[in-house]
C-alpha cells in the first residue's frame, strides 16, 4: 500500500467513527452548499422570475455528486450502484417536489426573495432526505 492509500485509510477510519447522523449533516451540508451555489449561479445567469428552472438545473447537476458522497461517506455501502442510484433519484424526487412546493409558497404567497426562499426550503427538506436515503435508497438487505 502506498502513502496516499495509507493516508486515505487513516482519514476514512477516523471519519467513519463519527455517528451516521453527524456524517449525514456534514456531507449533506457540503452537498447543500454545492446545490445552492448551482441554483444561485443559474438564477444569476438566467432570469430571477423563473426560480423553478434554476432549481431543476441545480438538482440535475448535483445529484451525481450527492449520490457518491452519501454512498461512500455516510451510509458506507458497496455494490448495488444502479439500484441505489435509482432509489436516490426517487428519494430526491420526493424531496425535490417538496422543495418545489415550499419554494412556490415562499416566493408567491409569502413573497420572499427567491434566494432566501430557497435557503429556507432546503433547510426544511433535510429531515425528509435523511429518512428517505437511510430507510429506502441505502437500506441494506440486513435491515
Amino acid at each position: 500500500m502506498n502513502k496516499i492509500q495509507e493516508a486515505y485509510q487513516f482519514l476514512f477510519s477516523f471519519w467513519i467513527r463519527f455517528p451516521e447522523k453527524l456524517r449525514f449533516l456534514l456531507v449533506g451540508g457540503y452537498n447543500t452548499v454545492i446545490s445552492y451555489l448551482l441554483y444561485a449561479l443559474f438564477l444569476w445567469i438566467g432570469d430571477e422570475r423563473y426560480p423553478q428552472l434554476s432549481l431543476f438545473l441545480s438538482f440535475i447537476l448535483s445529484s451525481l455528486n450527492s449520490y457518491w458522497t452519501q454512498k461512500i461517506f455516510v451510509f458506507v455501502t458497496s455494490g448495488n450502484y444502479i439500484r441505489e442510484y435509482i432509489r436516490c433519484l426517487l428519494s430526491w424526487g420526493i424531496s425535490y417536489l417538496l422543495n418545489v412546493f415550499l419554494l412556490y409558497i415562499l416566493v408567491h404567497i409569502v413573497l420572499l426573495n427567491p434566494y432566501l426562499a430557497q435557503f429556507i426550503a432546503q433547510i426544511l427538506v433535510v429531515v425528509n432526505s435523511y429518512l428517505m436515503l437511510k430507510h429506502f435508497a441505502f437500506k441494506s438487505n440486513k435491515e
